[in-house]
Protein backbone atom coordinates (compact mmCIF):
# COMPACT_ATOMS: atom_id res chain seq x y z
CA UNK A 1 0.00 0.00 0.00
CA UNK A 2 2.99 2.39 0.79
CA UNK A 3 4.56 1.39 -2.21
CA UNK A 4 1.62 2.39 -4.44
CA UNK A 5 1.12 5.87 -2.38
CA UNK A 6 4.76 6.78 -3.06
CA UNK A 7 4.42 5.87 -7.03
CA UNK A 8 1.67 7.94 -7.35
CA UNK A 9 3.01 11.21 -5.10
CA UNK A 10 6.11 10.66 -7.56
CA UNK A 11 3.30 10.44 -10.44
CA UNK A 12 1.90 13.59 -9.52
CA UNK A 13 5.44 15.60 -8.35
CA UNK A 14 6.54 14.28 -12.07
CA UNK A 15 3.48 16.27 -13.82
CA UNK A 16 3.76 19.12 -11.72
CA UNK A 17 7.07 19.88 -12.45
CA UNK A 18 6.29 19.54 -16.06
CA UNK A 19 3.58 21.88 -16.18
CA UNK A 20 5.68 24.47 -14.03
CA UNK A 21 8.49 24.09 -16.47
CA UNK A 22 5.94 24.58 -19.27
CA UNK A 23 4.25 27.58 -17.73
CA UNK A 24 7.65 29.45 -16.86
CA UNK A 25 8.78 28.50 -20.69
CA UNK A 26 6.16 29.41 -22.35
CA UNK A 27 4.09 31.71 -20.43
CA UNK A 28 6.10 34.94 -22.00
CA UNK A 29 6.46 33.82 -25.49
CA UNK A 30 4.19 35.66 -28.12
CA UNK A 31 2.48 34.15 -30.43
CA UNK A 32 4.86 33.98 -33.44
CA UNK A 33 7.62 32.47 -31.43
CA UNK A 34 5.29 29.95 -30.75
CA UNK A 35 4.57 29.71 -34.90
CA UNK A 36 8.40 29.42 -35.12
CA UNK A 37 8.41 25.69 -32.11
CA UNK A 38 5.63 24.38 -34.14
CA UNK A 39 6.82 24.83 -37.66
CA UNK A 40 10.05 23.40 -36.51
CA UNK A 41 8.24 19.85 -35.91
CA UNK A 42 7.56 19.63 -40.13
CA UNK A 43 4.48 18.08 -41.14
CA UNK A 44 3.70 17.47 -37.67
CA UNK A 45 2.63 20.88 -36.84
CA UNK A 46 -1.05 20.25 -36.93
CA UNK A 47 -1.12 17.77 -34.44
CA UNK A 48 1.99 19.48 -32.70
CA UNK A 49 -0.35 22.45 -32.63
CA UNK A 50 -2.98 20.65 -31.19
CA UNK A 51 -1.28 18.70 -28.21
CA UNK A 52 -0.15 22.27 -27.34
CA UNK A 53 -3.64 23.80 -27.25
CA UNK A 54 -4.76 20.54 -25.34
CA UNK A 55 -2.52 20.82 -22.16
CA UNK A 56 -2.89 24.71 -22.08
CA UNK A 57 -5.48 24.99 -19.57
CA UNK A 58 -3.58 23.26 -17.34
CA UNK A 59 -1.03 26.12 -16.93
CA UNK A 60 -3.98 28.64 -17.44
CA UNK A 61 -2.33 30.09 -20.87
CA UNK A 62 -4.62 32.21 -22.42
CA UNK A 63 -6.34 30.36 -24.95
CA UNK A 64 -7.15 33.87 -27.52
CA UNK A 65 -3.21 33.23 -27.69
CA UNK A 66 -3.37 29.80 -29.28
CA UNK A 67 -6.04 30.72 -31.59
CA UNK A 68 -4.27 33.48 -32.88
CA UNK A 69 -1.19 31.30 -33.58
CA UNK A 70 -3.62 28.85 -34.92
CA UNK A 71 -4.21 31.43 -37.97
CA UNK A 72 -0.58 33.14 -37.51
CA UNK A 73 0.74 29.50 -38.88
CA UNK A 74 -1.85 27.39 -40.70
CA UNK A 75 -4.08 30.33 -42.25
CA UNK A 76 -7.83 31.85 -41.41
CA UNK A 77 -9.38 28.85 -42.59
CA UNK A 78 -7.81 25.69 -41.77
CA UNK A 79 -6.25 28.07 -38.30
CA UNK A 80 -10.29 27.87 -37.58
CA UNK A 81 -10.91 24.47 -37.49
CA UNK A 82 -7.73 23.48 -35.45
CA UNK A 83 -8.44 26.22 -33.03
CA UNK A 84 -11.32 25.18 -32.56
CA UNK A 85 -10.20 21.06 -32.20
CA UNK A 86 -7.99 22.58 -29.91
CA UNK A 87 -9.86 25.04 -27.68
CA UNK A 88 -12.42 21.88 -27.68
CA UNK A 89 -10.29 19.75 -26.33
CA UNK A 90 -8.33 22.00 -23.63
CA UNK A 91 -11.59 22.50 -22.63
CA UNK A 92 -12.42 18.54 -22.30
CA UNK A 93 -8.57 18.52 -20.20
CA UNK A 94 -9.69 21.29 -17.90
CA UNK A 95 -13.34 19.71 -17.30
CA UNK A 96 -12.26 15.87 -16.47
CA UNK A 97 -9.45 17.55 -14.78
CA UNK A 98 -11.52 19.42 -12.44
CA UNK A 99 -14.02 15.99 -12.29
CA UNK A 100 -10.71 13.92 -11.33
CA UNK A 101 -9.26 16.16 -8.62
CA UNK A 102 -12.55 18.10 -7.47
CA UNK A 103 -12.36 20.62 -5.18
CA UNK A 104 -8.82 20.36 -3.80
CA UNK A 105 -7.29 22.14 -6.88
CA UNK A 106 -9.43 25.63 -6.17
CA UNK A 107 -7.54 28.17 -4.45
CA UNK A 108 -9.57 29.50 -0.64
CA UNK A 109 -10.41 32.73 -2.70
CA UNK A 110 -11.82 31.56 -5.23
CA UNK A 111 -14.51 29.19 -3.80
CA UNK A 112 -17.63 31.43 -3.14
CA UNK A 113 -17.09 32.71 -7.18
CA UNK A 114 -16.84 28.58 -7.41
CA UNK A 115 -19.78 28.00 -5.69
CA UNK A 116 -22.16 30.55 -7.41
CA UNK A 117 -21.30 29.61 -11.14
CA UNK A 118 -21.67 25.76 -10.19
CA UNK A 119 -24.87 26.04 -8.75
CA UNK A 120 -25.95 27.47 -12.00
CA UNK A 121 -24.55 25.45 -14.36
CA UNK A 122 -26.59 22.38 -12.16
CA UNK A 123 -29.49 24.18 -13.20
CA UNK A 124 -29.31 25.17 -16.77
CA UNK A 125 -25.91 23.68 -17.48
CA UNK A 126 -26.42 23.56 -21.55
CA UNK A 127 -28.15 26.73 -22.30
CA UNK A 128 -25.61 28.87 -19.28
CA UNK A 129 -22.01 27.47 -20.51
CA UNK A 130 -23.49 28.36 -24.14
CA UNK A 131 -24.17 32.51 -23.50
CA UNK A 132 -21.37 32.39 -21.48
CA UNK A 133 -18.97 30.93 -24.18
CA UNK A 134 -20.57 33.20 -26.98
CA UNK A 135 -20.37 36.57 -24.77
CA UNK A 136 -16.61 35.98 -22.64
CA UNK A 137 -17.26 37.91 -19.03
CA UNK A 138 -15.97 35.03 -17.43
CA UNK A 139 -12.49 33.64 -18.27
CA UNK A 140 -12.54 30.57 -20.54
CA UNK A 141 -11.00 28.22 -18.12
CA UNK A 142 -12.58 29.12 -15.17
CA UNK A 143 -15.98 28.02 -16.89
CA UNK A 144 -14.54 24.53 -17.86
CA UNK A 145 -13.29 23.86 -14.57
CA UNK A 146 -16.37 24.61 -12.64
CA UNK A 147 -18.74 23.36 -15.00
CA UNK A 148 -16.26 20.14 -14.08
CA UNK A 149 -17.23 20.55 -10.33
CA UNK A 150 -20.97 21.02 -11.12
CA UNK A 151 -23.46 17.82 -12.30
CA UNK A 152 -22.38 19.21 -15.85
CA UNK A 153 -23.46 16.53 -18.72
CA UNK A 154 -19.97 15.70 -20.27
CA UNK A 155 -21.87 15.93 -23.94
CA UNK A 156 -23.81 19.31 -22.71
CA UNK A 157 -20.76 20.93 -21.79
CA UNK A 158 -18.54 19.74 -25.28
CA UNK A 159 -21.63 21.00 -27.59
CA UNK A 160 -22.18 24.28 -25.61
CA UNK A 161 -18.55 24.84 -25.70
CA UNK A 162 -18.02 24.22 -29.55
CA UNK A 163 -20.68 26.29 -30.41
CA UNK A 164 -19.86 29.12 -28.15
CA UNK A 165 -16.53 29.55 -29.02
CA UNK A 166 -16.97 28.94 -33.47
CA UNK A 167 -17.64 33.25 -33.19
CA UNK A 168 -14.67 34.50 -31.06
CA UNK A 169 -12.30 31.36 -32.73
CA UNK A 170 -12.24 32.85 -36.41
CA UNK A 171 -11.85 36.04 -34.87
CA UNK A 172 -8.54 35.60 -33.20
CA UNK A 173 -7.67 33.08 -36.08
CA UNK A 174 -8.49 35.94 -38.74
CA UNK A 175 -6.13 38.21 -36.31
CA UNK A 176 -3.41 35.97 -36.71
CA UNK A 177 -3.95 35.37 -40.78
CA UNK A 178 -3.98 39.43 -40.71
CA UNK A 179 -0.48 39.58 -39.31
CA UNK A 180 1.01 37.35 -41.82
CA UNK A 181 -0.88 38.98 -44.49
CA UNK A 182 0.60 42.89 -43.43
CA UNK A 183 -2.04 44.76 -45.42
CA UNK A 184 -3.07 47.24 -43.42
CA UNK A 185 -6.86 47.89 -44.00
CA UNK A 186 -7.27 44.01 -43.22
CA UNK A 187 -4.95 44.57 -39.82
CA UNK A 188 -7.44 47.44 -39.06
CA UNK A 189 -10.39 45.26 -39.96
CA UNK A 190 -9.23 42.43 -37.49
CA UNK A 191 -7.59 44.66 -34.62
CA UNK A 192 -11.17 46.46 -35.07
CA UNK A 193 -12.91 43.57 -34.06
CA UNK A 194 -10.58 42.18 -31.60
CA UNK A 195 -10.44 45.53 -29.79
CA UNK A 196 -14.69 44.80 -29.90
CA UNK A 197 -14.19 42.01 -28.36
CA UNK A 198 -12.37 42.50 -25.66
CA UNK A 199 -13.52 46.04 -24.73
CA UNK A 200 -17.42 44.90 -24.54
CA UNK A 201 -17.64 42.64 -22.34
CA UNK A 202 -15.23 44.36 -20.06
CA UNK A 203 -17.05 47.69 -20.13
CA UNK A 204 -20.71 45.98 -19.88
CA UNK A 205 -19.63 43.05 -18.11
CA UNK A 206 -22.37 43.70 -15.31
CA UNK A 207 -25.06 44.52 -17.77
CA UNK A 208 -24.09 41.21 -20.35
CA UNK A 209 -24.38 38.97 -17.27
CA UNK A 210 -27.82 40.63 -16.86
CA UNK A 211 -28.80 39.66 -20.11
CA UNK A 212 -27.91 36.32 -19.26
CA UNK A 213 -29.42 35.93 -16.02
CA UNK A 214 -32.57 36.95 -17.74
CA UNK A 215 -31.73 34.23 -20.83
CA UNK A 216 -31.03 31.46 -18.05
CA UNK A 217 -34.76 32.52 -16.51
CA UNK A 218 -36.87 32.61 -19.48
CA UNK A 219 -35.33 29.75 -20.69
Amino acid sequence: MKRVSLWKITIVAIVVVSLLWLNYNVINVSPREIRAVIYETGWLAPVVYLLLYSVRSLVLFPASVFSIVGGLAFGVVFGSVLALAGATLSAIVAFFAAKKFGERAIQLKQRDKVEQYRQRFEERGFTYILMLRLVPVINFDFISYTAGLAKVYSWDFVKATVIGIIPGTIVYSFVGSSIVDGEATTLFVAGTVLALMIVIPLVWKQQLTHMIERMKTNG
